[in-house]
């Protein structure tokens, strides 16, 4: 009975808010005229709880249809973002298929220039251990690949075939030390020996000390060698060293492929004519 008691009694301030509300809504149905006392007392009280209410609901709906608008900003961002990497993303590659057309395009041209068959081919490895400078090609013996033949792009000389297998093919660079062309310096026909010196540089080794070499000359293949043929670019000297006492001058020599960011060759498996420097 006491429990009883108790819930009506916690539930009869909501009874009675309810009931001047309803009596509220029943004053719409009279017709008009002044409020007694127990209506505008009614009115008044309950008034400021409506108005409360009113406000928390408009305050409610304005926070959620602000959560429904930024949750479908941040979605349209979200596809905005993405839309904008995937094309990123076409254009970067579209880029590189541009810049591999060209290089196509000069490897093709060099080709034709040359009028020696020839056997393009991509880079696809270097060697793993870095103790030589060679790199790996896609083609092999069974595409009529054979060691000791040139390899070359349209800036000149990349190397020779070392070994081969089926398919694949190992070239050893001119930067490799154990690399060695027969060479000629093109202003004045000074012969000597390329051969590798680092990643980066070679030298143009037996060169007599009294002969006149320059900072800037042009070092091409003489064709004496019995692998590369007459006339492709090797590299420019980039120093001289002079020993007094010495019988052969020493001559740093640039390569003239940039061997750090080679991507495509040509396999020279027979030559006619190269032209002329």
């Amino acid at each position: 009975m006491k429990g009883l008691l108790r819930h009506l009694l916690a539930a009869l301030p909501w009874v009675t808010f309810l009931a001047a509300l309803l009596y509220i809504f029943t004053l719409n149905f009279r017709p008009p005229a002044r409020m007694d006392f127990v209506q505008r007392f009614i009115v008044e009280l309950t008034a400021p709880v409506s108005k409360s209410l009113q406000m928390t609901y408009q305050g409610v709906h304005r926070l959620f249809s602000n959560y429904i608008t930024l949750h479908r900003s941040q979605a349209e961002n979200q596809q905005i973002r993405e839309q904008l990497a995937q094309l990123q993303g076409q254009l970067t590659q579209y880029h590189e298929a541009y810049l591999e057309n060209l290089r196509l395009r000069r490897l093709l041209d060099f080709k034709d220039s040359v009028k020696a068959e020839a056997l393009p081919a991509q880079i696809v490895g270097h060697d793993p251990t870095g103790w030589f400078q060679t790199v790996f090609v896609d083609k092999g013996s069974a595409d009529g690949v054979e060691p000791d033949m040139p390899v070359v792009n349209d800036e000149g000389v990349v190397g020779r075939i070392l070994d081969v297998s089926d398919r694949y093919s190992r070239v050893l660079l001119v930067t490799d030390p154990g690399n060695a062309v027969d060479a000629l310096i093109q202003r004045n026909r000074i012969r000597g020996i390329l051969a590798g010196k680092d990643t980066g540089t070679c030298l143009l080794k037996y060169v007599r000390g009294n002969l006149d070499v320059q900072v800037g000359d042009l070092v091409i293949t003489s064709g004496q060698d019995g692998i590369y043929p007459k006339g492709l670019r090797l590299g420019r000297v980039r120093a001289v060293f002079k020993d007094p006492v010495g019988l052969f001058q020493m001559l740093e020599v640039d390569p003239a492929v940039r061997l750090n960011v080679l991507e495509e060759v040509l396999v020279l498996k027979s030559t006619i004519h190269f032209p002329k420097e």
